[in-house]
């Protein structure tokens, strides 16, 4: 088990900063050139990065080493709302797309 929470830990890592990269790091105008989608598809990627990320590390770590944590509702209240806020975060750089505004 140690074995296998230790790579998914790094995998997750290394989506959040990728995740993360592609939001605040990417030069101007070489993601348009390189592949042709505009800057904000490349924010929306950065984020659904970030959140594949969290999803494995609760998955694949997180449960395991907190097994009994997911029964308690205090837990699945603030999952919820973590959730929801990430959704909300989805939807917002969604729209924020679709009407052209910069971000």
């Amino acid at each position: 088990m140690t074995l296998l929470s230790t790579i998914a830990t790094a995998w997750a890592i290394a989506m959040v900063v990728f995740g993360l990269t592609l939001i605040a790091r990417s030069p101007v105008g070489w993601l348009e050139q390189t592949i042709g989608l505009p800057r904000t598809m490349w924010h929306l990627l950065g984020l659904a990065s970030i959140g594949g990320g969290q999803f494995v590390f609760m998955f694949m770590v997180a449960d395991r080493l907190c097994p009994n944590a997911g029964r308690m509702p205090g837990v699945w209240l603030a999952e919820i709302i973590i959730a929801c806020l990430g959704l909300l975060a989805i939807v917002a750089v969604g729209a924020v797309a679709l009407l052209g505004l910069v971000i």
